[in-house]
């Protein structure tokens, strides 16, 4: 394999989860017993340029053609600390990068919930593989394209809506191999004057926090800041503003905007974070190796828990099919044997059964029959609204398992 970034070869193993099936591959009662394709889930890191990055790619058309796409951005909890981290984005476009009439060009709009937000007076488009989120886009009113986001598909957006004056995407970079055919893409599409931004998984949180939920198959990459300075500056791009939200969860999440402007000012938060990179030695193998090392150990500590409740005799319930907390319930090893089912507030899910493990995914509302005396959040990103919700559940004398081990 290359480095997606830089082409090197050479890499040094971070983390090998095994042999993992896509995750948002959820499984139709009737398919059960065919067979199932697992692939290799192993992060390395290049040698040269130290991005993080997944060994073994699956053809996307695997993930997002071949299939329905499983996720979808309306379904997820509108006052989650997701959908607040956005709410910030849409204000920052339009006060500070927009004016009337300019076209905004959202990169894996998914079903068009961001995007929308940002139409008021500009023009929006939204660019996603998947056709039948696209389908959901289009019906919500948001103009959307079924493809991926490439060079070609730029060059057919600017000669029907002329130069974007806003281009990016959030939480969908890190699903594409080839970052380089898309930033032609974007290069290609963005007025002189425009923006580029995005949003990806932060390899900085990751480390800090040993946090293993981002890997999985769909995730090719996992970016540090210093990582998208030498894409942008490969494409004529300079980074002037970035930081760290909580999107994804405490410090999981990485935002910046990137300008043709070489000379504009940078602003101090991008700067403090271009530093504290460098004081954290980030980048740098040795802060790789304890990741993986800090991952397994945070594994052993979930099994743990889980293991013990179950001797207890109590019973466990997944909320939440999330992509995430099938990563964790894989390294640390609870299967079938420990979780009886999901509820999932997503109808797309419902009456589905997860890859390789074969847990059923069923309605909140049909849980009530047979409540667990634990729900194991499987989204630390939605945990605070989730417990906010099951307050009821609670005054039960339920109670919550948290992906870090942490019972409530």
């Amino acid at each position: 394999m290359k480095c997606r970034i830089c082409g090197n070869t050479t890499f040094d193993t971070v983390l090998n989860m095994g042999k993992a099936p896509l995750v948002n591959s959820l499984i139709e009662k009737k398919d059960l017993k065919q067979k199932e394709k697992i692939f290799p889930l192993v992060v390395v890191r290049c040698r040269k340029c130290s991005l993080a990055q997944l060994n073994t790619i699956v053809d996307s058309h695997k993930i997002y053609s071949d299939q329905d796409y499983l996720y979808f951005t309306g379904d997820m909890p509108q006052q989650s600390q997701y959908m607040r981290a956005f709410d910030s984005l849409v204000s920052e476009i339009h006060d500070n990068h927009t004016q009337k009439g300019d076209l905004i060009v959202e990169i894996g709009s998914n079903d068009g919930t961001v995007l929308g937000k940002m139409a008021k007076d500009r023009r929006i488009l939204g660019v996603d593989p998947s056709t039948n989120v696209v389908v959901r886009a289009l019906a919500r009113g948001v103009p959307t394209v079924a493809a991926p986001f490439l060079a070609p598909v730029a060059r057919s957006i600017k000669q029907e809506y002329g130069m974007a004056k806003v281009i990016g995407g959030a939480n969908c970079l890190a699903h594409i191999d080839d970052i380089h055919s898309v930033m032609e893409g974007v290069t290609t599409l963005l007025a002189s004057d425009g923006v580029f931004w995005a949003e990806v998984n932060y390899w900085g949180g990751m480390v800090q926090h040993r946090h293993y939920a981002l890997v999985y198959l769909d995730h090719y990459s996992y970016f540090s800041l210093q990582n998208w300075i030498d894409i942008c500056r490969k494409h004529g791009l300079e980074i002037f503003d970035a930081f760290v939200t909580e999107a994804q969860g405490e410090g999981l999440s990485l935002r910046l905007f990137a300008s043709r402007n070489k000379k504009q000012k940078k602003t101090d938060r991008f700067l403090k974070l271009v530093a504290e990179e460098k004081k954290t030695k980030l980048n740098t193998k040795e802060a790789a190796v304890a990741y993986g090392k800090g991952c397994k150990e945070e594994a052993k500590k979930l099994y743990a828990v889980v293991a013990k409740l179950k001797k207890e005799g109590k019973t466990i319930a997944g909320y939440g099919a999330a992509a995430k907390g099938f990563s964790v319930l894989q390294l640390a090893g609870i299967d079938e044997r420990h979780i009886d089912y999901f509820v999932d507030d997503s109808p797309a899910k419902q009456g589905k059964y997860t890859p390789v493990t074969h847990i059923p995914v069923i309605a909140r509302k049909d849980a009530e029959k047979r409540l667990p005396d634990y729900f194991f959040i499987t989204a630390p990103n939605y945990a605070d609204v989730i417990i906010a919700k099951e307050q009821a559940f609670v005054k039960k004398g339920g109670k919550f398992i948290l992906c870090d081990s942490t019972v409530i």
